[in-house]
């Protein structure tokens, strides 16, 4: 006979968690930082929009020589306004930018304003953003004096364009998109000072290549603008100066 002796299984020791440590106290969500993966800071953003006519745009941008072009869609998704700004700021950083947009038709009950860049390479767009807004800038009716087809007169041409507190400017913005003026036009101020109202427009308006050219610019802004209660008389210069303006 064999006799086999039992024991008692040995236990292996109950192995306790280790004690856990109370979570460090965070900060509210609302200011908590976004982990952000490389590359994923928007070159440009929009971050105010003041609908007005102008329309004016506010972010930051980080682009080539801090430019920034700045845009304005009607209601159906049409451009029909677009001009440039830049950053202020050292070039290659997130710097802030503010511009204008002048509308020169009504858009509608909606507009999309976008900011990008063009690539300095080939001219594609790049790092556009965009966002909506309502449009409730009350449209009225102005009335341009443009060049006949024979460049011999002027004759009226009635439009219907959001209202803008600087109607002189919204005026001459209007007046810019006449086939009359040389491509390239623009317009650096508008001041009225003592019934004496001063259109200086940039240099590109100092040759327009042609002296009925030159003489229907100028007797179409002067017609155009004496039309405002306010104004006197009308001066034009170009690039600063009066002398060398709308030459032929």
């Amino acid at each position: 006979m064999f006799v086999v002796a039992c024991s008692s299984p040995v236990q292996e020791p109950v192995q306790q968690p280790p004690a856990q440590q109370e979570p460090a106290a965070q900060p509210p969500v609302s200011q908590q930082p976004v982990p952000q993966p490389p590359g994923a800071t928007p070159e440009i953003t929009i971050e105010k929009v003041e609908v007005a006519n102008p329309v004016v745009i506010s972010g930051l941008a980080r682009t080539f020589e801090n430019n920034v072009v700045l845009r304005v869609r009607d209601a159906r998704g049409e451009l029909i306004a677009e001009d440039f700004t830049t950053s202020d700021g050292e070039i290659g950083h997130h710097n802030p930018y503010r511009g204008q947009v002048w509308l020169t038709r009504d858009p509608g009950a909606r507009i999309t304003v976008e900011a990008l860049e063009y690539s300095a390479k080939d001219g594609s767009e790049r790092s556009l953003v965009r966002q909506q807004r309502t449009f409730d800038v009350e449209p009225i009716a102005v009335k341009l004096r443009v060049p006949n087809d024979d460049c011999t007169g002027l004759v009226d041409d009635a439009r219907r364009v959001p209202k803008s507190v600087a109607m002189a400017r919204l005026l001459v913005e209007l007046l810019l998109e006449l086939p009359v003026f040389p491509k390239g036009s623009g317009v650096n101020s508008v001041n009225i000072r003592d019934g004496v109202l001063t259109v200086d427009f940039n240099e590109r308006l100092q040759n327009v290549g042609g002296s009925c050219a030159a003489q229907m610019i100028r007797a179409s802004v002067t017609e155009t603008m004496q039309q405002l209660p306010t104004v006197k008389r009308v001066v034009i210069t170009a690039g600063g100066s009066e002398k060398l303006a709308l030459q032929p």
